[in-house]
């Protein structure tokens, strides 16, 4: 069985060699230009290298007001999610909507130009015989198919 001692020792070692790599020195510097630049090793030139000053970078967590919580994507993921499908599903019923207007529309359409164009108009009777429009009540189905139209297609 390994010495505890020796594990403990193990995991401090471990534990100092990923502290570095979170911690490293940052070089700050202004070029000649008047740029300001950041790097993790001092400027390429000798004249700006005495100029550069090492900056130790922080980490600041997120300003939320409250603690950082990682699962917090989740319901904005399943916000979008279901906005899109609503959206979706708005879109399907106004495109049905509107379909089915510019049928109504035709037909309203269709009806007004058959009455206006056609010399001789008649209805079927249930005993088979056939009754026609005199012009007073074609005009009055000409007037009631241009309402319907107006109606339909606006």
């Amino acid at each position: 069985m390994p010495d505890p001692a020796i594990g403990r020792a193990l995991a401090l070692v471990a534990v100092l060699a990923i502290l570095p790599a979170g911690a490293q020195t940052m070089y700050k510097w202004v070029d000649e230009k008047g740029v300001t630049h950041f790097s993790e090793s001092p400027p390429p030139d000798a004249k700006t290298e005495k100029k550069a000053t090492k900056v130790t970078p922080k980490v600041v967590p997120p300003s939320g007001g409250g603690s950082y919580d990682p699962n917090a994507w989740k319901g904005k993921e399943a916000e979008a999610r279901k906005r899109s499908v609503d959206k979706g599903q708005q879109e399907r019923a106004e495109a049905k909507d509107s379909a089915q207007r510019a049928e109504m529309c035709n037909r309203a359409r269709s009806r007004l130009s058959f009455l206006q164009n056609t010399h001789v108009i008649y209805r079927d009777n249930p005993d088979g015989s056939r009754s026609y429009l005199e012009d007073k009540q074609r005009e009055a189905e000409i007037a009631r198919a241009r309402q319907v139209a107006d109606e339909s297609c606006r």
